[in-house]
């Protein structure tokens, strides 16, 4: 579940522009084990709320670790955290290397001081893609749903997934970390993408 971790250089910050996918090849389960639970609107409290610690023992972390890998896929998305689906624990699935995984209590350790900026989706906006600045690589340690802990470096893509959901833990979202250029630009975008959605429904109906 590691990946490689990429050298600091000499406090030295990058800013190149890269587009990063915003889709996957993991297929998607099209009858899940558990129920599928909504996502919560943009406004729930939830969304700008620091979770709480999860509870191994008084929750159930099988149950969660299904429901949150099960709704990423069913949303197809790339990482979600547990308060996208109304549940107040620091949890979140994400996809790395293709394949789904489930952090419980994450703690950041530490960030690289590369960055580069790229487009970032939330499935709690739909159709908005604002160009963030993150750091290309993060260190973080986390639990997986037996109790057991881990610590890993991650770069690039999977960086960026960790670092997005585990601002949803503590409250924030890409709204704190976008420029307001970068967060207009994307509004204007996705007026233009729902008008273009909206017409290709209507000609499908």
């Amino acid at each position: 579940m590691r990946s490689k971790t990429i050298p600091i250089s000499n406090g030295q910050r990058t800013h190149n522009v890269v587009e990063v996918p915003l889709k996957t090849n993991v297929p998607v389960d099209t009858s899940p084990k558990v129920e599928i639970l909504p996502l919560v609107a943009e406004d729930h409290e939830l969304i700008t709320t620091k979770l709480d610690e999860f509870n191994f023992d008084k929750d159930d972390a099988e149950k969660l670790e299904d429901s949150l890998i099960n709704c990423m896929d069913f949303y197809r998305g790339l990482g979600l955290s547990a308060n996208q689906i109304g549940i107040n624990a620091r949890a979140f699935a994400m996809v790395h290397e293709e394949q789904p995984m489930v952090m419980f209590n994450p703690k950041l350790v530490s960030v690289t001081d590369e960055k580069y900026l790229a487009k970032e989706g939330c499935l709690t906006w739909f159709g908005l893609y604002p160009k963030v600045l993150r750091p290309q690589g993060v260190t973080i340690n986390w639990k997986d749903k037996e109790g057991q802990e881990f610590s890993g470096s991650f770069i690039d893509l999977s960086a960026r997934i960790i670092l997005h959901e585990y601002d949803h833990l503590n409250g924030y979202t890409f709204f704190d970390r976008a420029k307001p250029m970068h967060m207009s630009q994307a509004k204007k975008r996705r007026k233009i993408y729902i008008r273009k959605a909206k017409r290709q429904a209507k000609e499908i109906a």
